[in-house]
């Protein structure tokens, strides 16, 4: 998915979708909402956010 898209499904500026992806995950400036927005269209194209004793992301796996 590329940033415009990705920015329009989250109700967000692309220029905040291109300064996240700059900065990475430990220089995020980005407001709670802006970033659970960008996690919400993730997710629901089957993006898995790991917070338990792995860093990253992982496709879902399908039941």
């Amino acid at each position: 998915m590329d940033q415009g898209t990705l920015a329009k499904r989250a109700g967000i500026n692309i220029n905040t979708v291109s300064a996240m992806e700059k900065k990475g995950a430990e220089g995020l400036t980005s407001g709670l909402d802006k970033v659970r927005a960008v996690m919400t269209v993730l997710e629901a194209e089957g993006i898995e956010f790991l917070n338990h004793g792995s860093r990253g992301v992982r496709l879902k796996t399908k039941p």
